[in-house]
This record gives C-alpha cells, sequence and structure tokens, in this order.
C-alpha cells in the first residue's frame, strides 16, 4: 500500500532504475523499505533507491556490498550515508501534479512514441551529446509495456523527449513517472506542455535538482511533495 505522494514518487522511480539495471544485466530486488541492483553499476543510476525514511538493518548491510562509484538515492533525504563511506552528489524535490481532467485527451501530431531501434537512436542524440551514455537505454527498454520513450517532432527534428513510466497505484490510479526531459532550455515550458499533453488523467511525478525550474513545473501543476539526496560510494 503506497501511503502519500512522495512514496509513490520513490517507488515510481524505483520501477524506473529496476528497469534500466535489469536490462543491463543486474540482479535487482524490493525488500522492506528499499529496492537494490546488484553485480552491475551504471552511470546516472543508482543501485538502491529508499522506499521509507527508515529502510532498516538490511539497507545498512546492502550498502555494504555496493561497489566503489555505486550510488544511493535517499528518497526522503532522511540519511547521513557519510561515515558509511558515502559522498552527497546533490539533493532535489519531488514534484507531484494529480489529474487535472478526467479524460484522456487526444495525442497531438507532434507527440509520438519512440517504437523502432532508428528512433531511438534519434532520440538518444537529442537526449545527451555524450554517446557514451547512450548504451544506459538500450532497444530492448521499447519492449516493456510500463515505458514509453517519447517525442516532440517537428519538421521531422526531435525537438524534445522524454521518459514516461507506469506504477505503482496512488488513490486507485497508476502514477505516470516523467524522467530525463530534454529539449532547449528556453522552451522548456512549451516542451513539458506538448509531452504532458496526451495525460491530463494520469497523476504524474518527477524530481528536480535545478532549483530555477521549479517555477516551470508550478506552472503546469505539480507541487513540491519531499526531498530526496543522490549519494555516490567513495
Amino acid at each position: 500500500m503506497i501511503a502519500g505522494r512522495q512514496e509513490a514518487c520513490a517507488h515510481n522511480n524505483a520501477l524506473w532504475c529496476d528497469a534500466i539495471l535489469k536490462s543491463a544485466g543486474a540482479k535487482t530486488a524490493f525488500h522492506a523499505g528499499f529496492w537494490c541492483a546488484r553485480d552491475k553499476t551504471l552511470p546516472l543510476y543508482p543501485n538502491i533507491v529508499t522506499l521509507s525514511p527508515k529502510p532498516g538493518a538490511d539497507f545498512f548491510a546492502a550498502l555494504t556490498d555496493l561497489p566503489e562509484g555505486a550510488g544511493v538515492k535517499d528518497s526522503f533525504d532522511s540519511l547521513d550515508l557519510g561515515p558509511s563511506g558515502f559522498q552527497k552528489l546533490f539533493s532535489g524535490t519531488w514534484l507531484f501534479r494529480p489529474p487535472v481532467s478526467s479524460k484522456r485527451a487526444p495525442v497531438s501530431s507532434d507527440w509520438h512514441k519512440v517504437a523502432t531501434s532508428e528512433s531511438l537512436r534519434k532520440w538518444l542524440v537529442g537526449w545527451n551529446s555524450n554517446e557514451s551514455l547512450h548504451a544506459v537505454f538500450p532497444p530492448r527498454l521499447l519492449e516493456r509495456k510500463a515505458i514509453d520513450f517519447a517525442a516532440i517532432v517537428k519538421d521531422g527534428t526531435v525537438k524534445a523527449g522524454a521518459v514516461f513510466n507506469t506504477g505503482p497505484k496512488l488513490d486507485g490510479k497508476d502514477v505516470l513517472g516523467i524522467s530525463n526531459v530534454f529539449c532547449r532550455k528556453t522552451w522548456l515550458y512549451s516542451a513539458l506542455h506538448d509531452l504532458l499533453e496526451p495525460f491530463p488523467n494520469r497523476p504524474l511525478c518527477t524530481y528536480e535538482n535545478d532549483a530555477s525550474v521549479l517555477p516551470v513545473y508550478r506552472q503546469h501543476g505539480f507541487e513540491p511533495c519531499g526531498q530526496l539526496s543522490v549519494w555516490l560510494k567513495q
């Protein structure tokens, strides 16, 4: 049972990380109070995501098994992992938008679901110019029903994009997480509008560690619902 918005955000993010690490060959599992991936690390993605403010003794045992360079997402910004050999990289804000309509909006002709390896390649070019990171999103992720890579395409060019992943349920509705948003920084408001347009009937969640763009999310109906922090094992 998901108790509230921050817990839903944490669980949604853990489900997304689980899909990414599994696709890379990691052994993953959900435990009491946290999710963990073993035997594999990936750039940009943690090996542990906490699901409660006090994840319990098994969590601290799992910390000791993590290799150097592994990350931990403290979803409630409630832990001091410094004594365990971790350095805090950044803090962020969870954001949640409740449904704004009971009906699903029609999909704009500019909104495209990435469905092929070639369209994913174009999406990746828009997402990040560092080609060494593109392997984090292998084409087999396109086969997962709970994940959608979305692109805003105008005049044949990918102008913006994001990833959506589904789960868990909150108040009887499937939460939809949005991550890896990319666009020209000056176009963030328009990009978010276009990316989110098909989902007025879904509760949405994400997080942001750049305080300067939080007002843009607020303009789209997102509300802060808690803090998180990310730690790296030294």
